[in-house]
């Protein structure tokens, strides 16, 4: 049987994603049917990233920061208002139905929800199997023969197959939503808060597969979350998300012990130290005073101004640019670390 598997399209060199000046905006509308639009929610705003292949870039942030979003709109699970998305140098956005769904092969997601992202009415197995019977790979045995595979790649066994969701724990299912996102051999994994709704004993043992996974196939994730503590552990570069705004952003060991934006600093300030991360740095008390904005009615200027320590005038008229920290002014491309804030450390 042929999987999907590398497409030599925009060199080997190339980013495997890049995402250019993304867009997605919502619209609020009226209580009846007939209501008129009453506003917007901007979920992201110009979000720009790059991915290299075999790379583990973490998007963290509050929630409602709009990392979701923003990956959702990665995968085009929605459509951008604005911006590119291109992976192995195609813009999907410019694709066919039919040269988008071929695409797809090579981008997987892992959802937050592992008791609602499986069909309860389906057996593990058919769940596991049905990406490949959708996308026309191989006959009934070559199916069998990979679902199997990649089941007791997750740490599960061949006979689970038989098995119907509701009778495994949260750790199994969330094993068995990754063995669904495995089974076309997928360049990229999108994995939206695949820990948070399995109990911390169980955060370890998903967080290890997923490293092993990584190391194993060569994979490359796109991981969203808000524990800085789990990003510690498998991240290579972090973005940290604001009001759907990419505010900081850089490799791990740099952001985590040296972070410059307030709003990161206020997030690692609230990681437990008993807990994990303990190499984050937090020096005295940077927490962020206030409520979050609505994201329907954005604040002028920097968006983090109504809730940040440090805000003077300059804060509440002007948005800063993604730029260098000072003590990362010579470095370039990935290795960059770059703050949104007029006063970065």
């Amino acid at each position: 049987m042929t999987m999907p598997g590398g497409d030599p399209t925009g060199g080997a060199d190339a980013p495997l994603l890049e995402v250019e000046g993304l867009v997605k905006h919502f619209a609020v509308r009226g209580p009846t049917l007939f209501s008129g639009e009453r506003g917007r929610v901007h979920a992201v705003n110009g979000v720009s990233f790059t991915l290299d292949r075999g790379e583990t870039l973490a998007l963290v942030g509050e929630s409602g920061c709009g990392k979701t979003t923003c990956a959702r709109t990665v995968a085009q699970l929605y459509r951008p208002d604005a911006g590119t998305v291109r992976f192995k140098g195609e813009d999907l956005g410019r694709l066919s139905r039919r040269r988008l769904k071929a695409v797809r092969r090579s981008i997987a997601l892992v959802f937050q929800d592992p008791f609602g992202s499986l069909n309860p009415r389906l057996p593990v197995g058919a769940i596991v199997a049905e990406p490949l019977k959708i996308h026309g790979q191989g006959n009934r045995a070559e199916r069998q023969a990979r679902m199997v595979e990649v089941i007791e790649a997750v740490g599960l066994k061949a006979g689970d197959a038989e098995r119907y969701p509701h009778e495994f724990s949260g750790g199994q299912r969330q094993r068995i939503a990754i063995a669904r996102a495995l089974v076309l051999r997928p360049d990229l994994i999108i994995a939206d808060e695949p820990l948070s709704a399995l109990d911390v004993s169980i955060q370890s043992q998903i967080l290890n597969l997923l490293m092993d996974l990584r190391d194993d196939h060569g994979l490359t994730y796109l991981f969203i979350t808000h524990d800085l503590a789990v990003v510690d552990h498998i991240a290579d570069r972090i973005a940290v998300m604001y009001l759907g705004y990419i505010v900081e952003t850089g490799r791990r060991d740099d952001l985590l012990t040296r972070p410059s934006h307030p709003y990161t600093q206020a997030l690692i300030a609230a990681v437990p130290v008993p807990g994990g991360g303990k190499r984050l740095r937090r020096s005295g008390p940077r927490t962020a005073e206030g409520d979050v904005p609505s994201p329907i009615d954005l604040p002028d200027g920097c968006p983090f101004h109504t809730r940040c320590p440090k805000a003077e005038a300059i804060c509440r008229q002007q948005n800063p640019a993604l730029e260098p920290t000072p003590a990362s002014a010579a470095a370039a491309g990935a290795d960059a670390h770059l703050a949104a804030c007029h006063f970065k450390d």
